[in-house]
């Protein structure tokens, strides 16, 4: 069971990396510590159907990223390595300079891709994207949105600035 939790936070806090590496962030004692802390109400482990099920307020803290949903689901392989990781049920992911949220986000391991459904949108800034499905890329560090809108505001926050009227 150590092995297979120390695993499981390792893999987490690589999946909220997906965004892009950022500087640290989250709260004090986790950026100190540069540990992942995940608090829920309850935490069900099975054994033999290797599943971590983290219902309830469920917060993800790493110097990284924060993440928090109302339930957070982990498979893992035969080797008990994590294979997917589901939040689901207002899902929210921050981290210094952009934050996203939606109704589920999963991240598949194998693929490094992290798929946002359920309104997603991912705001920067004052710019914001939004769509049906954004995916993140880990391993090309891109993004694609299906139905997209992006909104960009100059960061003086009109066209005037743009246009100079």
């Amino acid at each position: 069971m150590h092995f297979a939790r120390r695993r499981l936070w390792g893999v987490i806090a690589g999946a909220c990396l997906i965004f892009a590496a950022a500087p640290r962030c989250g709260q004090a004692a986790a950026a100190e510590t540069n540990k992942t802390v995940i608090t829920a109400k309850t935490l069900d482990f099975d054994y033999q159907k290797r599943t971590a099920v983290f219902q309830g307020d469920v917060v993800v803290v790493d110097p990284a990223v924060r993440i928090t949903a109302d339930t957070m689901t982990v498979v893992f392989d035969e080797n008990n390595a994590p294979e997917t990781i589901t939040a689901i049920g207002r899902v929210r992911i921050e981290q210094p300079d952009r934050i996203a949220t939606c109704s589920r986000a999963a991240y598949s391991v194998r693929s490094g891709l992290m798929v946002l459904t359920g309104k997603p949108m991912v705001r920067r800034g004052s710019d914001v994207l939004t769509g049906t499905r954004i995916i993140f890329s880990r391993d090309d560090n891109r993004v694609s949105c299906e139905g997209a809108t992006l909104r960009i505001l100059p960061s003086g926050g009109g066209l005037t600035d743009v246009f100079g009227q």
